[in-house]
């Protein structure tokens, strides 16, 4: 009797996605390669001993080569790249307890808007490697069956993508309140023009950066510092004001409260914020239509 694989991709759907996901920064990507994935399995006659260990190794080595291909992309893209922002409900493994080893990123942690740039810069078996042991709890030996490779290769793998994480990403340090109660001050002092009010919720070497893919009028370089972030905001607070109805809304998006502003009901800009103790470090805006689809 063969095996029914619909049945266990479905079981399995949102583990594959959370999966997927982390890997690529990318919700339609991380659909595509499932959709390539399930059609894979499908002609399979194999029984396997774990189906949730076989289909991750699939779906792990697609996102191998879409990564690949994305870096090309990514290199031609117009302005900063950042990932595409999805709902907390959506990018959750319900079905399984982090169970990640103390000191590790976490699920939670691992979907965050700030670690998946980081990520960025790792090369695409290294991501893996962090990804599966850090957010997933996968055993060296489990990470060697998914990529391919040694135990021993997947331990320096995660050894060197750990090191490079750990000296470019500030973890999450606020509570939900403190942020509640940062972007809430944020939010009032923009819409007032209170451009030095926003300057005081900012830390010394606040950063804005905005993807807008070259789709939208956007800044294409970081604005550092708190005074020229403070400024950027305020403007951009006026400008909005005379192009039709604007409101805003506050949402957990990739794990973490984040502020959807919207201009005559179309979403057009996603805020998601990151902390240092209890100020506002970094803001990473994106304003590209294509990446707002999921949220729309």
């Amino acid at each position: 009797m063969a095996f029914d694989w619909a049945s266990a991709f479905g079981c399995e759907r949102e583990h594959l996605f959370a999966v997927a996901y982390r890997m690529l920064g990318s919700a339609a990507e991380a659909e595509d390669v499932l959709q390539d994935a399930f059609l894979r399995v499908q002609g399979t006659e194999e029984v396997p001993r774990s189906a949730r260990a076989m289909l991750t190794t699939v779906v792990v080595r697609l996102c191998l080569d879409a990564l690949k291909s994305a870096r090309a992309r990514r290199e031609a893209y117009v302005g900063p790249w950042l990932p595409e922002p999805i709902a907390a409900s959506i990018s959750a493994d319900n079905d399984q307890v982090d169970r990640s080893p103390e000191g590790a990123f976490g699920q939670a942690e691992s979907l965050s808007m700030g670690l998946l740039v980081v990520l960025e810069a790792l090369s695409p078996l290294e991501r893996a490697a962090f990804l599966l042991r850090e957010a997933f709890d996968y055993d060296f030996a489990e990470i060697g069956e998914a990529l391919g490779r040694s135990e021993a290769a997947c331990r320096q793998l995660h050894h060197r993508a750990r090191k490079h994480v750990d000296e470019r990403h500030v973890r999450y340090t606020a509570s939900r309140e403190d942020a509640l109660r940062l972007v809430t001050a944020f939010m009032t002092a923009v819409a007032t023009g209170d451009a030095a009010g926003v300057t005081g919720l900012l830390t010394h070497d606040a950063v804005s950066i905005t993807d807008g893919g070259g789709v939208v009028s956007a800044a294409r370089k970081p604005i550092i510092g708190p005074e020229r972030v403070a400024a950027f905001f305020v403007g951009l607070a006026k400008k909005g004001g005379g192009s039709g109805e604007m409101s805003a809304e506050l949402s957990e998006i990739n794990g973490r409260l984040a502020l959807l502003l919207r201009f005559s009901g179309r979403l057009t800009h996603v805020f998601n914020f990151e902390y240092e103790g209890q100020r506002i470090r970094r803001i990473l805006i994106v304003s590209n239509p294509e990446k707002l689809t999921t949220l729309a």
